[in-house]
């Protein structure tokens, strides 16, 4: 499974699992279904009110058509702006775009994946899967432009994806005031480290990294210029060590 690491404004790594090329394929095949569903109703609707409205009011079927033809012409645009880099296909495949440098993708983003959507797509989608396969970061062309990718939001990590590792014996204890704390207090440090691994929002898990560095550093009596991430992972060695010795 392809991954890649995004680095926030704050110097914090999170690591996301990328979106397969199958997966983005599916998600693309469930919104053209969606798109064909909605075309099929309002034409359905067209025809039920011209039979309706025959030789009475209903005189406007090419307003009526630009009306119904705005929503499917701006549809990723729309979906990927409201649903937060999510179409209905990406939600349903629990997939979303990013910013690669970790910023929070916005409306100039995600116009410029919708204004090359048709570039990518042109034969039968041939151009955005040769890109995805060339850049290795499943970048299509609209991707490309926007600095952004897509990622899978739900990931099972096993013991070998964690972040805890077994201390050498000749480790170098870096906060001997880990003695001050207790395995509630790891027990917490290791689910927010965890959490890691289970694609949070970020802007979310900066919050919780910051607030539980914080209460850790109170309780052992430091201050650190560690970033959240690295303090913990290694206070969370550091006891790791000192238990086992």
């Amino acid at each position: 499974m392809q991954k890649i690491e995004i680095q926030t404004t704050q110097n914090v790594t999170i690591e996301y699992p990328l979106a397969s090329i199958g997966e983005r394929i599916v998600a693309a095949i469930i919104d053209l279904l969606i798109m064909f569903g909605y075309f099929f109703i309002f034409i359905f609707i067209y025809i039920w009110l011209s039979e309706e409205t025959e030789g009475s009011s209903f005189h406007y079927p090419v307003a009526y058509f630009i009306i119904m033809f705005l929503p499917l012409f701006f549809y990723h645009l729309l979906c990927e702006t409201f649903l937060n880099g999510q179409s209905f296909g990406k939600k349903i495949m629990k997939m979303r775009v990013v910013k690669l440098d970790g910023t929070p993708a916005g409306f100039g983003s995600y116009f410029l994946r919708w204004i090359l959507f048709p570039i990518d797509y042109f034969l039968y989608g041939s151009v955005g899967i040769i890109t995805m396969l060339i850049n290795g970061k499943g970048q299509r062309l609209g991707d490309l432009a926007a600095h952004t990718t897509v990622v899978r939001l739900k990931f099972e990590a096993g013991l070998k994806d964690t972040i805890l590792r077994e201390t050498p014996v000749d480790y170098d204890l870096k906060f001997p005031q880990v003695s001050q704390l207790n395995d509630k207090d790891i027990s917490i440090v290791k689910e927010v480290l965890a959490m890691n691994y289970k694609n949070p929002d970020i802007a979310v898990y900066l919050t919780i990294l910051n607030k539980t560095k914080k209460a850790i550093e109170n309780k052992m009596g430091v201050q650190s210029d560690l970033p959240p991430l690295n303090f913990l992972d290694i206070v969370m060695k550091d006891y790791n060590h000192l238990m086992t010795e």
